[in-house]
Parts: structure tokens; C-alpha cells; sequence
């Protein structure tokens, strides 16, 4: 495993690659982290997937983790082109010619990489995306009314480090007591963001549903529908908007929290599933 800072223009990115166990890899993964977490969450995921020969790289988008406490801007994700900038970079890190390379999501990550492969993916490098809870509408617990999303729209483009907190608590992630425990531990994770975040996430969500008819690359889809974190409503719009002929499986869950993966009785057999998903995809 390699972990390293890399440079993005003015910013310094924390990243984590998990070489493949065999050489050379079967395919390249990776991984993009959700709201007011950080990568190294994903460490036993992606060390089942370096185990099957997928070499994976994930790292702490801006604002969050170890890359928004070194640059200051704790919340901050700077923007949506900003953000598949650093996508592509990953990309370009981890990729190698003629090994099939794909994405993987959750939350925040989840939408990040659903409207990357939709936008940037015309070449077909992406070969498929795995999107988990992506935060394509906000859970309704945490969905502002109308008038205050109009109200956040316009204060975000004025003054977009205004802080709010996200509203999201370890008890809507998992029952893994265990994975609650190290959440609330960690200096890594954090319960806010700024409004610039808050208005990109939420103007981005309903794009990508707009254009899910556009969308072109094989995708996973799992979402709890009891999830109070984002909404299993939108995935199962986006999902139902796709193309007949695209290559697409969509998992809707009867359980009530954001993280599955993190489930201790359903957890390994979901990393499981991804990780033959892209198995399955290689040729």
C-alpha cells in the first residue's frame, strides 16, 4: 500500500493506493467517500478488492479528511469541476493501459461518480460505476423546505464558506456499534460543510436525474429504504430513467441506515457483490 500527498494546483490531496495483491491487476478501481467523512474508512473494502486483483486508489476529497484539515477549508469541496478534476487525476494515477478501470461511490461519492461517468466518460475509459446511496435527493429528514433551499441557493453564491451543519449522525449510518464508535472518534469526520458544498450537492443530484437517459456506462445501484441520509426515492428515479438496453442492476434494501457496507450480517457479502460485479465486467 502507498500512501502519499499529491498535488492539484494549489491544493495537496491525501491519497491511499492499495496495490493489487496479484501483478499485473485484473482492473483498476476508485473510490470517492461521501459528506463529512474521509478514504481510510473504505481500508477493509478496498483490501478485499486488492485481494481479488483490483488495485484501488481513494482519497479525501477536498474540504474532508486529512486534505481539508492540511488546506484549511474543513467543508469545502471548492465546486463541482474542482471536484471531477480530482476524480480524472485519480484516474489518470491508478489507470493503466488496457486493464479495465472503474468507479465507485457512496453518498456524496456516489453522486460524484454517477455525474462523472455521465459527463467525462465519452471515450468509455470508465467501464462501469458502482454508486452507493448517492445523494441524488437529500434524505427527507434533512431536505429543507422550498423556500429555504431557494433562500440557501442564493447565500451559497454570495458567500459560500458559510458553515451549516449537515444534520447527518452516526445513529442514521449503521447498527455496527463498533463503526459508530470509530466514527464519532475520528477528528477525520465532521458534521458540517459550507453552503457552497450544501448548493452543489443539491443542484447536482437533480441534474444527473435530468440526464439519466444520457447515461451511458454500466452502473450498481444500492440503496436502503429507510436510509435517512439521502433518499432511496432518487436512486430508484435515476435507475428507472436509465437507458432499456444499458447494462444496470439496481439493489433497493429493506433496511434503515446510510452505510451498508458497514452492516455486520450484510456487509462482507455487499463488498463481495461489488467486487464481482467488476469481475464480471473485465471483458
Amino acid at each position: 500500500e502507498v500512501v502519499e500527498w499529491v498535488s492539484q494546483g494549489k491544493r495537496q490531496l491525501y491519497t491511499h493506493l492499495y496495490k493489487a495483491t496479484t501483478q499485473p491487476p485484473v482492473a483498476t478501481l476508485t473510490i470517492v467517500h461521501g459528506l463529512g467523512e474521509h478514504i481510510d474508512r473504505y481500508e477493509s473494502m478496498a483490501r478485499t478488492f486488492a485481494h481479488a486483483g483490483i488495485q484501488a486508489i481513494g482519497f479525501d476529497q477536498r474540504g474532508f479528511g486529512k486534505t481539508g484539515r492540511k488546506c484549511g477549508r474543513l467543508g469545502d469541496n471548492e465546486g463541482i469541476d474542482a471536484v471531477c478534476a480530482d476524480i480524472a487525476l485519480m484516474n489518470k494515477r491508478v489507470a493503466i493501459d488496457g486493464v479495465p478501470h472503474f468507479l465507485l461511490g457512496h453518498s456524496m461519492g456516489g453522486l460524484n461518480v454517477l455525474n462523472y461517468a455521465l459527463g467525462h466518460n465519452s471515450d468509455g475509459h470508465i467501464r462501469g460505476v458502482i454508486a452507493s446511496a448517492p445523494a441524488l435527493l437529500p434524505g427527507r429528514p434533512l431536505l429543507p423546505p422550498r423556500f429555504v433551499m431557494s433562500m440557501l441557493h442564493s447565500v451559497a453564491r454570495v458567500v459560500p464558506s458559510i458553515q451549516k451543519n449537515t444534520g447527518i449522525t452516526a445513529d442514521m449510518l449503521t447498527s455496527n456499534k463498533t463503526e459508530i464508535d470509530k466514527f464519532n472518534a475520528s477528528i477525520e469526520n465532521i458534521g458540517h460543510c459550507t453552503l457552497g458544498t450544501l448548493s452543489c450537492v443539491l443542484r447536482r443530484g437533480p441534474y444527473v436525474l435530468k440526464h439519466a437517459s444520457e447515461f451511458a456506462t454500466p452502473v450498481y445501484l444500492v440503496h436502503a429504504i429507510g436510509d435517512k441520509a439521502t433518499d432511496y426515492e432518487g436512486t430508484r428515479q435515476f435507475f428507472h430513467g436509465l437507458p432499456e438496453s444499458l447494462d444496470k442492476e439496481y439493489n433497493e434494501v429493506d433496511r434503515n441506515y446510510h452505510e451498508l457496507h458497514f452492516e455486520e450480517d450484510m456487509g462482507p457479502e455487499l463488498v463481495n457483490t461489488y467486487k464481482q460485479w467488476m469481475l464480471d465486467r473485465l471483458n
